[in-house]
């Protein structure tokens, strides 16, 4: 997620994002928030799904629980976001009730969550490579590591909000005292004014008499002082430890799978051609390697989302304060936005790369009738999975249904 921040009046030294980013900004900040309430919606019902399917007692795999805790982490994710964005896409509070103390202790723990949430994803995704990584071009070692799993899962969710303690301390809750109008005993609805309209209006004259001008202490989040005297180094961390470093093993893990994937392609087609490797092991070879595309397809969409965002933060930690101020928050929005969506993509993915995925979700969901004749059709097969390394030899999983079968 996006780190908060607060906009000066220093001057600009960069002048696209005063121009085509502002620009940008005001257009998509108007559609963001229903954007991100049909994401998250989606996002809560898929990932309940995603976890309902992946703890079945027939795929009860090591990649499987670490997806499955994928799922509740990104469920959490989408939650918290909601009421949020459900608020600000139909302004169902007031300008006034969105400045009281209570709101304002609101916002400050649906930013708190929704970091905690979005790092504990961000760690089991690192997990997830981890352990496909080892799996196929280290089964030697898969043992010891496969039976830690659950391990490094509770970890995950331990760790994480111990990580985004430098985060938690960069925002507080301020109070100021402000003038405010009603007229006709109506106030400023939704998001039309900010707070120096405020204070303009009600230094105006009202000709029928009937505006009511009333001073009020207003509570909002903001910059806390320890973030203004370490904003530089609040973004080093931030930037590196929490979005670059992750991105960059992610970026290792994918492109060593990719390499496992192209060498096995190769020694697939010798021994094809050689008939050294009969139809069943062939099969099953297919499904490990569907297996580890569709791992990578889940590390790219991540890398797509949290990479740009790394990038821009630590060009803010390098460049003048005026780029955070001016170019990455202008961003926010955005960046806000491709997190939900990285959130709640992956049921697409099992659905489109996993039959066996499919299946379990149409036994679970699906009337009985449809799926007998969805089995009649697919054929019918076993549930043990023999799964290979990168040089081809077989690895040994207790019989266990992966999700490998297209």
């Amino acid at each position: 997620m996006s780190a908060d921040g607060v906009m000066t009046n220093s001057s600009i030294e960069f002048p696209f994002c005063q121009n085509e980013l502002d620009d940008f900004h005001t257009f998509f900040h108007e559609i963001h928030f229903k954007l991100s309430l049909c994401i998250c919606l989606f996002g809560c019902i898929t990932n309940v799904l995603n976890f309902l399917v992946l703890t079945r007692k027939d795929l009860r795999t090591h990649i499987n629980y670490i997806l499955a805790g994928l799922a509740i982490s990104d469920f959490f994710v989408m939650l918290v976001y909601v009421p949020y964005a459900l608020d600000y896409a139909f302004h169902i509070n007031t300008r006034l009730e969105r400045l009281t103390y209570s709101y304002a202790h609101y916002v400050y723990g649906h930013a708190m969550l929704s970091q905690t949430a979005h790092t504990i994803s961000i760690f089991l995704t690192i997990i997830l490579a981890l352990w496909r990584y080892v799996s196929v071009c280290h089964p030697t070692r898969k043992t010891i590591i496969m039976n830690n799993t659950l391990l490094a899962i509770v970890a995950s969710y331990i760790i994480s909000p111990i990580i985004c303690l430098p985060y938690y301390m960069t925002l507080g809750i301020r109070s100021d005292d402000i003038y405010v109008y009603r007229h006709n005993q109506t106030e400023i609805k939704g998001n039309t004014a900010n707070y120096t309209d405020l204070l303009f209006i009600a230094s105006a004259e009202s000709e029928d008499g009937t505006v009511e001008i009333q001073k009020i202490t207003k509570y909002y989040v903001h910059t806390s002082k320890f973030y203004q005297n370490h904003n530089q180094a609040f973004l080093w961390v931030y930037s590196v430890i929490i979005k670059l470093l992750p991105c960059i093993l992610l970026t290792f893990f994918s492109l060593q799978l990719i390499r496992a994937l192209y060498e096995a392609k190769k020694r697939k087609e010798k021994l094809t051609g050689n008939q050294q490797m009969s139809m069943k092991l062939l099969t099953k070879k297919k499904q490990a390697d569907r297996t580890t595309r569709m791992l990578i397809a889940v590390l790219f969409l991540f890398l797509i989302t949290e990479f740009p965002q790394g990038i821009l933060g630590l060009m803010s930690a390098v460049l003048h304060q005026d780029f955070y101020l001016h170019c990455y928050q202008r961003l926010g929005d955005l960046m806000d936005f491709l997190a939900l969506l990285n959130s709640s993509i992956n049921f697409i993915l099992y659905c489109t790369m996993s039959r066996q995925f499919r299946d379990a979700f149409s036994q679970i969901f699906l009337p009985r009738s449809l799926t007998h004749k969805r089995r009649i059709a697919n054929g019918n097969g076993h549930n043990g999975f023999v799964e290979m390394d990168s040089n081809g030899r077989h690895i040994e999983t207790m019989h266990e249904t992966q999700m490998t079968q297209l």
